[in-house]
């Protein structure tokens, strides 16, 4: 399958809305919820973000079809997002947007990325391990999406040095 990677456009937030959403819904997260989310209000979440960080989001598709897409919401060193459309994973599609995601990140001067996942998403946890990353702090944070606290661990992987 031939990925294509590309800036997400401000026409495509429901779309990228809804897979986001289906992802969740796919995912750890969703598991764990365990019915207290608002379904509708967070899918308008993932909506309304498309809208809003376009320009941060980064969409994997072939063929035309929308496949996945991750964001670095205040464009620094932190990758905010990443979904990919549950019958995408697996493919290819996570590995490319993470590897383009670090590439933006060390090209702006970062020394590190940084993202963060839920603690007990073992799947997500491993693919960030195999691409790299370490777990460098695991704590309750409070989820404005969500609107309640989840574990969570935050993961780093190192860029590069600062020295010559």
């Amino acid at each position: 399958m031939a990925i294509t990677l590309r800036r997400a456009r401000p026409d495509e937030a429901e779309a990228l809305g809804d897979l986001g959403f289906a992802a969740w819904e796919a995912s750890a997260f969703a598991v764990n919820d365990a019915g207290r989310v608002d379904r509708g209000r967070l899918r308008d979440e993932f909506r309304g973000f498309g809208a809003t960080h376009a320009p941060t989001i980064l969409v994997a598709e072939a063929g035309g079809r929308l496949l996945g897409w991750g964001a670095r919401e205040h464009q620094d060193q932190v990758i905010s997002d990443l979904w990919v459309a549950p019958e995408a994973q697996g493919r290819g599609v996570g590995g490319a947007l993470l590897a383009a995601l670090i590439a933006e990140i060390a090209a702006a001067g970062h020394l590190s990325a940084e993202l963060e996942t839920l603690a007990s998403n073992a799947q997500a946890v491993g693919f960030y391990r195999r691409h790299g990353f370490v777990v460098a702090w695991r704590a309750e944070k409070f989820s404005q999406a969500l609107g309640y606290a989840i574990d969570k661990v935050g993961m780093t992987k190192t860029l590069g040095t600062s020295g010559p």
